[in-house]
């Protein structure tokens, strides 16, 4: 091969190797175009799926913000709500006063403006959609502490009062929570493409009004915050000052019951007669209270003058309506000072047609508590011993009372009677029964004489036989004797037993004495004997 075909060898292999880069070029920028077309197409339809997503993230929280900002679960919200439909209703009724100018009186018009009126009726008068909103519950000034209750009330005051705080405080929040939740609303109804500016104008006008209703409780918080700390820390100091009087009061008050039960150790420890103990222990207690009580009087006693005209009124009124209990209580004044009976004392007292003879347990503001005994009354009328009896204290103002111990005196006179028949020898059998008496009532005959000098020194005494006493009398069926004696006021029948039953046994050891009872004669005549009838005793 020659040098001219090898060069064109060499060009026509050049030539076909340019062709070949040229196809691959070619295929290389088709590849090249059709990536660039899908790759462009991809990112279409990411932005749109972005897009996409990005509207339903704004429904969604849409959605959700509306549903916190339903009228129904805030009372701002609520009461914002029918402010809205208040104007709405009060410009209905301009419109309808317009068209009834315009058009005269017609029935449908009138009929309009007559229930939009009482629609504006129930609403009542709305200024502005947050009046009663901002207003803060109403403190009340500290009140001055004058009694031990007030404390409670006091703190009850301060309760109320942070409560009255946190309920404040708790709209606060809720309408700083509702602002933010219509900042978020607008937000996202300004990314929406769709929105007119209607909406978006009354939501803003909306924003501005929650915004200044929220300015204002803001500033309203802050005083009202310092109003209540304020009262607080003046009901604080007053109940720290009233506790220092209690603490003087029961300081007061403790000393006085100590040297009450001191009294009445001391009392106790240098009197033996227990009802002399009884009694000035009793004293010890009214003295105590009264004490007690006048103290309590002056220390809360802010007008003695109110306190007599207020006492003098009420006494009148109860005086009426509770004449038996005031009596009792002077009756009671009257029983202790008076000494006409005392505790311990054994009594006789008579109501509705009761006969009740007992030793008196207590004797109270009143009524007089007595303990029935056994006695000659209860085993001759009652047949009843032991009940406890209350007799009121005026019934010493409107009845005899017998008194069996009365000062020094704890001894009556008792006596037995007994019937002898008319042939028995009255004079021995009087004789026997003086001298048994004698023998077993001479203690008490001893004692009643002692008992009587005594009260000799508050009584005008003119008989002072305290022997025993004999009478002797001719009865229906037979000579009764009579003997009287001195016993025990607190035992009367356990020596009047003993006493007849040795009267008994003595008569009935002497032939010539014979105990009576009711006898009766008959006489029976025969008809076939003309002699004397005969007399025939039936015992």
């Amino acid at each position: 091969m020659n040098t001219l075909q090898h060069h064109l060898f060499k060009s026509k292999l050049f030539q076909i190797a340019n062709i070949q880069f040229l196809v691959q070029l070619k295929l290389i920028f088709i590849y090249l175009l059709f990536t660039a077309h899908f790759l462009y197409s991809a990112d279409e339809n990411v932005s749109k799926k972005n897009e996409l997503s990005k509207l339903e993230l704004i429904e969604n929280a849409l959605e959700s913000i509306n549903k916190k900002l339903s009228p129904e679960n805030s009372i701002w919200l609520k009461s914002y709500s029918n402010y809205n439909l208040y104007l709405e209703i009060e410009k209905k009724l301009e419109k309808i006063e317009k068209d009834i100018v315009k058009y005269g009186e017609i029935k449908n018009l009138v009929n309009n403006r007559e229930l939009l009126t009482q629609q504006l009726q129930l609403f009542g008068e709305h200024v502005s959609p947050f009046e009663k909103l901002l207003q803060p519950p109403t403190v009340e000034p500290s009140q001055i502490i004058s009694n031990p209750f007030a404390i409670i009330s006091a703190f009850s005051k301060i309760n109320q009062n942070n409560q009255h705080r946190q309920n404040y405080l708790k709209r606060y929040e809720d309408l700083n929570k509702i602002v933010s939740l219509l900042q978020d609303r607008l937000k996202y109804l300004t990314q929406k493409d769709d929105m007119d500016n209607a909406t978006l104008k009354a939501l803003k006008r909306e924003i501005t009004d929650f915004e200044i209703a929220l300015s204002t409780i803001e500033k309203t918080l802050e005083i009202f915050n310092r109003k209540i700390d304020e009262v607080n820390l003046e009901i604080k100091d007053r109940i720290a000052e009233h506790s220092k009087t209690l603490i003087s009061l029961g300081i007061t008050i403790a000393v006085i019951i100590a040297l009450s039960f001191l009294s009445k150790w001391l009392i106790g420890r240098y009197l033996k007669d227990n009802r002399r103990i009884y009694m000035s222990n009793k004293a010890v207690n009214v003295i105590m209270i009264t004490i007690i009580f006048f103290i309590i009087l002056f220390t809360y006693l802010e007008n003695i003058n109110n306190i007599v005209t207020i006492l003098g009124f009420a006494s009148a009124g109860l005086a009426i309506a509770m004449k038996d209990g005031f009596t009792s209580f002077f009756a009671w004044f009257v029983i202790i000072f008076g000494g006409i009976i005392k505790v311990g004392d054994r009594i006789k007292v008579s109501m509705s047609g009761n006969t009740y003879v007992g030793d008196i347990l207590d004797i109270s503001l009143l009524r007089i508590t007595l303990q029935e005994d056994i006695t000659f009354t209860s085993y001759e009328t009652n047949r009843r011993a032991g009940r406890i009896i209350f007799v009121p204290n005026s019934y010493i103002f409107s009845n005899i009372i017998a008194n069996y111990t009365h000062y020094t005196l704890r001894t009556v006179w008792d006596g037995i009677d007994i019937m002898i028949t008319f042939d028995s020898n009255h004079k021995k059998a009087s004789h026997i029964m003086k001298e048994i008496v004698k023998t077993f009532a001479s203690g008490y005959t001893d004692m009643t004489r002692t008992q009587l000098n005594s009260l000799r020194d508050k009584y005008d005494l003119r008989n002072t036989n305290v022997e025993p006493r004999m009478f002797t009398f001719i009865d229906t069926y037979g000579i009764k004797l009579s003997i009287w004696y001195l016993t025990n006021a607190y035992g009367t029948l356990i020596l009047r037993s003993n006493i007849s039953a040795k009267i008994i046994d003595a008569f009935n050891a002497e032939s010539d004495i014979k105990i009576a009872f009711p006898t009766q004669t008959i006489n029976i005549v025969s008809k076939n004997v003309q002699d004397s009838p005969n007399n025939i005793n039936i015992n």
